[in-house]
């Protein structure tokens, strides 16, 4: 979630400023909408975090899967040179 912003204090600004109220609105709302699409670097790397781990998680699958294929390998071999 990116930061939150004070939207009537923002409209009231810009109204200040020689804005008209309707655009003032109009202004702060858009860039209510667009902030609330942001993320911080907390976001990301809480979301880097869960990509590490599950990666992690995968490799760890992928070498229990191969040193399995190899012992199942050396299993066959040695069967296979005990019938030469």
């Amino acid at each position: 979630m990116a930061t939150t912003i004070d939207t009537l204090a923002a409209a009231q600004e810009l109204e200040a400023a020689g804005i008209k109220p309707e655009h003032a609105k109009a202004i702060v709302k858009t860039v209510s909408q667009a902030d609330a699409d942001l993320v911080t670097k907390a976001d990301l790397k809480a979301e880097l975090a869960r990509f590490r781990s599950d990666l992690e998680e995968r490799l760890i699958g992928y070498e229990r899967r191969l040193i399995g294929y190899l012992v199942a390998a050396v299993l066959i071999l040695l069967g296979a040179i005990k019938y030469l």
